[in-house]
Protein backbone atom coordinates (compact mmCIF):
# COMPACT_ATOMS: atom_id res chain seq x y z
CA UNK A 1 0.00 0.00 0.00
CA UNK A 2 1.38 3.62 -0.75
CA UNK A 3 1.16 6.29 1.58
CA UNK A 4 1.02 9.83 0.33
CA UNK A 5 1.61 13.04 2.70
CA UNK A 6 -0.47 16.47 1.04
CA UNK A 7 1.45 19.36 2.17
CA UNK A 8 -0.21 22.55 1.17
CA UNK A 9 -1.54 25.51 2.82
CA UNK A 10 -4.68 25.76 1.34
CA UNK A 11 -7.24 23.11 2.85
CA UNK A 12 -9.88 22.62 -0.55
CA UNK A 13 -6.55 22.08 -2.41
CA UNK A 14 -5.75 19.30 -0.32
CA UNK A 15 -9.23 17.91 -0.24
CA UNK A 16 -9.47 17.84 -3.68
CA UNK A 17 -5.95 16.53 -4.58
CA UNK A 18 -6.78 13.39 -2.06
CA UNK A 19 -10.36 12.72 -3.02
CA UNK A 20 -8.56 12.43 -6.76
CA UNK A 21 -5.92 10.51 -5.77
CA UNK A 22 -7.95 8.17 -3.11
CA UNK A 23 -10.72 7.80 -6.31
CA UNK A 24 -8.72 7.42 -9.58
CA UNK A 25 -5.46 5.89 -7.90
CA UNK A 26 -4.60 2.19 -5.59
CA UNK A 27 -3.54 4.54 -2.32
CA UNK A 28 -5.33 4.32 0.56
CA UNK A 29 -3.46 6.09 2.99
CA UNK A 30 -3.24 9.51 2.35
CA UNK A 31 -2.09 12.23 5.46
CA UNK A 32 -2.51 15.80 4.88
CA UNK A 33 -0.23 18.88 6.37
CA UNK A 34 -0.84 22.40 6.43
CA UNK A 35 2.08 24.19 7.60
CA UNK A 36 5.72 23.01 7.95
CA UNK A 37 5.76 22.00 11.62
CA UNK A 38 2.50 19.62 11.14
CA UNK A 39 4.67 18.47 7.99
CA UNK A 40 7.73 17.49 10.01
CA UNK A 41 6.14 15.98 12.60
CA UNK A 42 4.45 13.40 10.11
CA UNK A 43 7.72 12.57 8.39
CA UNK A 44 8.96 12.12 12.30
CA UNK A 45 6.02 9.72 12.46
CA UNK A 46 6.64 7.42 9.48
CA UNK A 47 7.81 9.13 6.08
CA UNK A 48 5.43 8.43 3.41
CA UNK A 49 5.87 6.59 -0.40
CA UNK A 50 5.70 10.38 -2.14
CA UNK A 51 5.13 13.57 -0.29
CA UNK A 52 3.47 15.75 -2.45
CA UNK A 53 4.64 19.30 -1.25
CA UNK A 54 3.63 23.04 -2.11
CA UNK A 55 6.01 25.31 -4.05
CA UNK A 56 6.19 27.58 -0.85
CA UNK A 57 4.33 26.09 2.23
CA UNK A 58 4.69 29.26 4.52
CA UNK A 59 7.43 30.78 2.88
CA UNK A 60 10.31 28.17 3.08
CA UNK A 61 10.94 27.70 -0.78
CA UNK A 62 10.22 24.45 -2.22
CA UNK A 63 13.24 23.26 -4.48
CA UNK A 64 15.16 23.63 -0.93
CA UNK A 65 12.88 22.11 0.91
CA UNK A 66 13.05 19.25 -1.52
CA UNK A 67 16.84 19.38 -1.02
CA UNK A 68 16.94 18.77 2.96
CA UNK A 69 13.89 16.15 3.13
CA UNK A 70 15.77 14.22 0.22
CA UNK A 71 18.71 14.16 2.91
CA UNK A 72 17.19 13.05 5.44
CA UNK A 73 14.32 10.69 3.80
CA UNK A 74 16.34 9.14 0.93
CA UNK A 75 13.88 6.72 -0.21
CA UNK A 76 11.01 9.23 -0.11
CA UNK A 77 9.59 10.30 -3.65
CA UNK A 78 8.74 14.33 -3.65
CA UNK A 79 6.84 15.97 -6.30
CA UNK A 80 6.74 20.05 -6.08
CA UNK A 81 3.28 21.84 -6.72
CA UNK A 82 2.98 25.22 -8.03
CA UNK A 83 0.69 27.67 -10.02
CA UNK A 84 4.03 28.68 -12.32
CA UNK A 85 4.36 25.59 -14.90
CA UNK A 86 7.99 27.48 -15.42
CA UNK A 87 8.85 26.10 -12.08
CA UNK A 88 9.24 22.89 -13.40
CA UNK A 89 12.97 22.72 -14.43
CA UNK A 90 14.17 24.24 -11.01
CA UNK A 91 11.79 21.03 -9.60
CA UNK A 92 14.16 18.42 -11.82
CA UNK A 93 17.03 20.30 -10.60
CA UNK A 94 16.25 19.91 -7.03
CA UNK A 95 15.43 15.82 -7.63
CA UNK A 96 11.77 16.12 -7.61
CA UNK A 97 8.59 15.64 -9.85
CA UNK A 98 6.49 18.65 -11.18
CA UNK A 99 2.87 19.53 -10.92
CA UNK A 100 1.38 22.35 -11.83
CA UNK A 101 -1.78 23.68 -9.95
CA UNK A 102 -3.52 24.53 -12.76
CA UNK A 103 -3.45 20.66 -15.04
CA UNK A 104 -5.85 19.16 -15.91
CA UNK A 105 -6.84 16.27 -13.02
CA UNK A 106 -5.95 13.51 -15.72
CA UNK A 107 -2.61 15.34 -16.14
CA UNK A 108 -1.91 15.76 -12.77
CA UNK A 109 -3.32 11.65 -12.07
CA UNK A 110 -0.25 10.40 -15.62
CA UNK A 111 2.67 12.73 -13.41
CA UNK A 112 1.79 10.77 -9.67
CA UNK A 113 0.98 7.28 -11.80
CA UNK A 114 4.10 7.71 -13.06
CA UNK A 115 6.41 8.77 -10.17
CA UNK A 116 4.49 5.95 -7.56
CA UNK A 117 5.70 3.04 -10.43
CA UNK A 118 9.19 3.89 -10.45
CA UNK A 119 11.56 1.66 -9.22
CA UNK A 120 8.98 -0.87 -9.17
Amino acid sequence: MKRIIIADPDPAFRRALALLITRRLDVQSIDEAGDTGTLIQKLADAPPDLLLLNWSIHGVPGPETCILLRNTYPAMKVILLSLNPEDAETARCAGAGFICKSSSPEKTLDVLRSVLTQGE
